[in-house]
């Protein structure tokens, strides 16, 4: 795994992304490790066992250099059942991620829960292979670090389906949480969409993550697709699982990237 066992190391108060952390397009930080570090940053505001993280939303309104990242949280609703967490990620004064979260309180439910399965094989007996085909010539970082067990790959038809898991931590010496851990992976789901007949490459505006339980085990199992227009824009969809079942959706918007 190179020189680089983690995503991040701190810096006093600050994270500086390492090479693993990076996207394939320059000397930036890809967007699932900024989203791991908003899913940290809201999970340290929660301060009652009750308290779920059921969506969140992170904005990448500006790349995000490979140089040390400050990181704010702000409550701007506290009520009994939804809290409002926003988090700001910025770099030398200027703001580059803004992210919002929405934390609901867990309570009983009359009724019994409907079951449902994961409606594809587990990543056990699965080969690993990788997120990207080989050969395209991209710059080392993330998606060459998370680990891809595909049951249908982006060649193979509509919808896609793949297993995907973080190796590394998130954070120097701190175990990733399992929010943190769908976070950065859900930044995959636009790489993971099926080819289609328009090409882009299709990048990433956002990250939107759905959850109504937490993720059971270390790979997550996604269920991916893409719908384009001709204009360059686009939406990436996921149904998410766990082995024991579905367990959230993931949105991002998309637009087409023009290499060089």
């Amino acid at each position: 795994m190179r020189a680089d066992e983690t995503l991040f190391h701190r810096d006093g108060d600050l994270f500086v992304p390492t090479e693993a952390a990076g996207n394939p397009w320059g000397e930036l930080t890809g967007g699932g490790p900024v989203a791991g570090l908003v899913a940290r940053a809201v999970e340290q505001t929660l301060d009652e066992p009750d308290l779920f993280v059921a969506r969140l939303t992170v904005d990448l309104h500006r790349p995000v250099p490979r140089n040390g990242i400050a990181v704010a949280t702000r409550t701007i609703r506290s009520g009994k059942r939804l809290r409002i967490v926003e988090i700001t990620l910025s770099q030398g004064g200027t703001d580059v991620t803004h992210a919002t979260a929405h934390v609901l309180r867990r309570s009983e439910a009359d009724g019994e829960p409907e079951v449902e399965r994961t409606p594809f094989a587990g990543p056990g007996d699965l080969a690993e292979t990788s997120l990207l085909p080989s050969g395209l010539g991209l710059r080392w970082g993330v998606h060459d670090v998370v680990q891809v067990r595909w049951v249908r790959d982006q060649f193979s038809g509509s919808p896609a389906q793949a297993w995907m898991r973080m190796p590394l931590p998130l954070i120097t010496g701190e175990r990733t949480s399992p929010l943190s851990q769908v976070a950065i992976l859900v930044d995959c789901i636009s790489a993971g969409s099926p080819i289609g007949t328009l090409f882009g490459p299709w990048i990433n505006s956002d990250i939107t993550l759905y959850l109504h339980r937490e993720p059971d085990g270390e790979w997550l199992g996604m269920e991916m697709d893409r719908t384009v227009e001709t204009t360059g824009i686009g939406v990436t969809r996921a149904r998410l699982f766990d082995e024991r079942g579905p367990i959230g959706t993931a949105h991002e918007a998309v637009l087409a990237h023009r290499l060089g």
